[in-house]
């Protein structure tokens, strides 16, 4: 089946594994994502090689809110690629609690993103009081939430703010992930990995076509119909057509 896969770090694959990845027929688009702005030449450099494979997102993860945040270089890339994305960025609790500084990095950012008006990948891993602290800004751009589990009341403010919902690994775990599914708007899910972080570089082939079997099987749909869905979902999020 083909797919998109709207967040993974190819820039993280160790080089052995990553030209089955980007040679694998069936991976319409992949979308690069930053953590620090270290990452953002290296999705430069690979988006200007193969222009057709990839999209690049240029921003800077929450965990490192510490250091002075390069919005100069975000708005050139974004200059230079008009397809480009903001993130991940956002509010994190897995190291330590939100903070004032994380929240004025997501700020900076998203307001990066609204000047450019590009969509953005939101990552607030265990910190929905904190994104909620961000929901007027939230609703002023077109944004993706990454890496969506199970919380209810998440569900319900991504869908009030407007925003799409990305799925990956640990969401196809969850027990409650019919019931969950139920509760989503069908033209707002957008498949994802987060690999190597959270899918095997080694297996990323296969172990997307194992996921997208799976989440058809919560979405008790055929297989192909579902992954049609998807790409159309990432397309209209990504503003891009093959």
């Amino acid at each position: 089946m083909q797919f998109i896969d709207t967040h993974i770090h190819l820039q993280d694959f160790k080089a052995d594994f990553a030209p089955s990845v980007l040679h694998n027929p069936e991976a319409k688009r992949l979308v690069l994502v930053s953590a620090t702005r270290d990452d953002f030449q290296k999705i430069a450099a690979l988006w200007r090689a193969y222009p057709q494979k990839f999209v690049g997102a240029f921003g800077v993860h929450p965990w490192y809110y510490r250091e002075e945040p390069p919005l100069d270089e975000m708005r050139h890339m974004l200059r230079e690629f008009p397809n480009a994305l903001v993130g991940e960025i956002g509010v994190d609790e897995l190291k330590e609690p939100v903070c004032d500084g994380q929240h004025v990095l997501f700020s900076k950012q998203l307001e990066v993103a609204r000047e450019f008006s590009r969509p953005v990948i939101v990552h607030a891993a265990k910190a929905f009081a904190g994104l909620m602290e961000h929901e007027h800004e939230l609703k002023q751009v077109k944004f993706s939430h990454h890496g969506f589990v199970k919380n209810i009341e998440l569900l319900k403010f991504i869908n009030k703010c407007g925003g799409y919902i990305g799925l990956g690994a640990l969401f196809l775990k969850q027990e409650k992930a019919k019931e969950m599914w139920k509760l989503m708007p069908k033209d707002k899910i957008l498949f994802e990995t987060d690999a190597p972080f959270r899918v095997s570089e080694e297996n990323y082939n296969q172990i997307v076509q194992g996921n997208l079997l799976r989440l058809a099987e919560i979405a008790e749909l055929e297989p192909e119909t579902l992954a049609e869905q998807l790409v159309k979902n990432a397309h209209e999020f990504l503003k891009i057509e093959d």
